[in-house]
């Protein structure tokens, strides 16, 4: 479970900072949480599935300029892969949310904006709206984006899980 939000950290911090340069490095690492920690085949399936929503969520923010990426029609790539990078978290290190509905909001709403806030403190991101309104349409987003992922882990993961 920490060696999975240390590696999460290391990817969050490579892609943002070097871009598409760190690409490959967090691919390899996420190709290594796959073989050597991924409990059951099925977690693929639900690391595609939030890597899929996640794109679609951003790029509506970056096609309704809340998100600006300079010099792209699109959300980047490292972008993309790091939403990869997340979905990988769920079964793991964020797995101490799974019983709690209240928790899974709690934690969407108040910390995973901050990885936005962050980016744009690192200057690959810039928003149309101010900060903090920012901030609190992210809340909203990702309270509910929290609660969606944890309920498709129930349902491609732990259905998987108690087959076994």
């Amino acid at each position: 479970m920490m060696f999975n939000l240390v590696v999460f950290n290391l990817a969050w911090f490579g892609l943002v900072y070097w871009g598409n340069t760190f690409i490959p490095f967090s691919l390899l690492l996420l190709s290594a949480h796959l073989y050597f920690i991924a409990k059951v085949p099925s977690e693929l399936w639900l690391i595609l599935s939030i890597t899929v929503i996640g794109i679609f969520i951003d790029s509506l923010f970056q096609y309704s300029t809340v998100f600006i990426f300079a010099n792209s029609n699109h959300i980047p790539f490292w972008l993309m892969v790091l939403w990869a990078c997340f979905g990988a978290t769920i079964c793991h290190s964020l797995q101490f949310l799974a019983k709690s509905k209240v928790l899974q909001l709690l934690v969407g709403a108040l910390f995973a904006p901050l990885s936005y806030m962050a980016g744009y403190k690192f200057e690959v991101v810039d928003f149309s709206l101010s900060p903090l309104i920012t901030y609190l349409i992210l809340s909203f987003i990702w309270a509910w984006l929290f609660v969606l992922f944890f309920a498709l882990k129930d349902k491609l993961v732990n259905v998987e899980v108690s087959h076994v």
